[in-house]
């Protein structure tokens, strides 16, 4: 573990809240370089938009984790679920319930906001259009989601891609996505489309993986740099660490191989804990699925999955710069939401 000390704020990194909102005329969130000595939590939380159920559900959790005093929560993406429609209204619709919400939101795209929009049951969209419009409504601004939003920095040409720091921990956000991170293969997973699509999509794949990688190698240099004790790695899909998903087709999850790989070289590299938070499977889980090249388990890298689907509950992130281990996460059950949905 790092020695304790002050964080400093001087590097290019957007520290979490440093900066006001006045220009939106909503107030700042507790300032985040001032938590550096001090315990904070972070509500984890997506795919809960699923169907009416889920939709009428959210506003229970939104005041769960309200309720909670987290400085600041994390959506690991879908608006939706994969067989309702990628109209304009949704992505309106579900900013608002995000901007509803207490604390800052920081919201990252999921599979069922634009790689499955092409479906005849999604209304048969462009894919690539649908990312550009979501773009344009949830990433226009240098500013999260929330009553009271947070500055965050976000790459250029892929605004979805964000990062920022709170106390002593780098947060990463990237557009990972289910559905093989938009990388598909004729005749794999019910793949149907012209040759000439697939291409198209398999382009826009290979552009944004190789973004993903350089806005992973930037921040963690950063957060070395700033002396971090932790980074936290939030994206929407379920990479299918080892197979455990026991895919009889590689083809059905090779999109995530160079990603997964350039995670774990940062991760050998970096001195502090790194966790990545993801959805996308529906199934809260805690492992540690990176193991050296001899098989043993890479200490310092955790795995979390959040709830989602039937499951409108959150994950708390308690930050502890007192504590060996940094992270310690809590899957956090709505009570409003434990019940037979018809």
């Amino acid at each position: 573990m790092f020695a304790l000390r002050k964080v400093a704020i001087a590097t290019g990194l957007a520290v979490a809240a440093v900066v006001g909102v006045a220009a939106t005329g909503q107030a700042a969130p507790e300032d985040g370089a001032k938590l550096g000595w001090h315990k904070y939590t972070v509500g984890l939380f997506g795919d809960v938009n699923y169907g009416n159920g889920g939709r009428s559900e959210f506003a229970a959790l939104a005041d769960h984790i309200n309720a909670a005093n987290v400085n600041f929560s994390i959506y690991d993406g879908d608006l939706k679920n994969g067989k309702e429609r990628c109209d304009n209204a949704m992505y309106a619709d579900a900013l608002a319930r995000f901007n509803a919400m207490t604390k800052p939101v920081v919201v990252l795209p999921g599979d069922n906001d634009w790689t499955d929009c092409h479906r005849a049951n999604n209304g048969a969209y462009d894919p690539i259009e649908r990312l550009d419009y979501e773009r344009s409504v949830f990433y226009s601004t240098p500013y999260s989601q929330g009553k009271k939003p947070m500055k965050i920095e976000r790459q250029p040409a892929y605004p979805e891609n964000n990062r920022f720091a709170c106390g002593p921990v780098t947060y990463l956000g990237l557009n990972v996505q289910g559905s093989n991170d938009n990388f598909p293969h004729a005749g794999v997973d019910g793949e149907a489309r012209p040759a000439a699509e697939i291409a198209r999509q398999d382009a826009e794949h290979t552009a944004r993986l190789a973004a993903n990688i350089a806005w992973m190698h930037e921040t963690f240099a950063q957060a070395t740099a700033r002396g971090d004790q932790g980074v936290v790695v939030v994206w929407q899909a379920d990479p299918n660490f080892n197979n455990e998903g026991r895919l009889t087709d590689p083809r059905s999850y090779d999109g995530f191989t160079e990603i997964v790989a350039a995670l774990r070289t940062e991760v050998l590299a970096f001195k502090g804990q790194v966790a990545l938070v993801h959805g996308d499977s529906h199934y809260y889980k805690q492992d540690k699925p990176l193991t050296y090249d001899n098989g043993q388990v890479i200490g310092n890298f955790t795995r979390v999955e959040t709830f989602g689907d039937l499951n409108s509950h959150w994950v708390s992130l308690t930050v502890d710069p007192h504590n060996p281990d940094l992270f310690t996460f809590a899957p956090q059950i709505v009570p409003a939401n434990v019940h037979d949905r018809k």
